[in-house]
């Protein structure tokens, strides 16, 4: 290969990464969404009431409404991102588990299914939303062949990085009543008791095991975080 080729190839991988090293330094230094930092904190009414005009902003602010019952708020918020972007998988799949709370089953699988189709990076969380929708429509043969699609890596998720993170308490919380569902008591207390340590502003817990046969785990869960020691 002639010097000059040689000269060219080197120069062109100097810009390249050059230009890394300067992408790199202003997504460091780019301004973070307040919201976004205080719903990673668990701080969800404050961020509830944070959201500003972008779309990272009213989506952080979304999900936490979403964690306090605030279904009215959450929806609004995420409509207004998605009348700007109709394909943001986040969006369509954060809509989906406020019909989902709000009892609308059909709709809310039809959004999970389009966040899916708009964002297969989020196939493992969407499956596990998937199943415990199921599950909730008392279809618990359906729910357990969906969980079982992502059931191993997820564990595996929860128990090494996820532990006492806020945005992934609703994960241990669903997986617990699907462990449940499936007679496993031993996973299902733990992952209901890490998913209301790792959220304790949120009231999802209520919504999904404050009544019926799933009041005895959730008592043993509250009961398990207001003990000393487990704050």
């Amino acid at each position: 290969m002639p010097v000059s080729q040689i000269s060219l190839l080197v120069l062109l991988g100097l810009v390249v990464v050059i230009a890394a090293v300067i992408a790199l330094a202003v997504l460091r230094h780019a301004p973070r969404s307040r919201a976004a930092d205080l719903l990673g904190r668990g701080a969800f009414e404050e961020a509830r009431t944070t959201a500003g005009d972008q779309p990272a902003d009213r989506l952080a602010a979304a999900t936490a409404a979403r964690h306090l019952l605030d279904l009215d708020t959450a929806a609004r918020l995420l409509d207004a991102v998605l009348a700007e972007d109709p394909g943001d998988g986040e969006a369509l799949l954060e809509r989906g588990l406020v019909e989902a709370y709000a009892g609308r089953h059909a709709a809310a699988a039809d959004l999970l299914r389009r966040a899916a189709a708009a964002r297969a990076d989020l196939a493992e969380s969407i499956t596990l939303h998937h199943a415990w929708l199921e599950l909730r429509q008392g279809r618990e043969r359906q729910a357990r062949r969906r969980f079982e699609e992502v059931e191993a890596s997820l564990e595996s998720k929860l128990r090494a990085d996820l532990a006492g993170d806020p945005l992934f308490a609703e994960w241990f919380l669903q997986a617990a009543l699907l462990w449940r569902a499936s007679g496993d008591e031993e996973r299902a207390a733990w992952a209901w008791r890490e998913g209301l340590a790792a959220a304790p502003e949120s009231q999802l817990a209520e919504a999904l095991g404050g009544q019926g046969p799933l009041a005895a785990l959730h008592a043993s869960g509250l009961s398990h975080r207001s003990a000393p020691g487990n704050h």
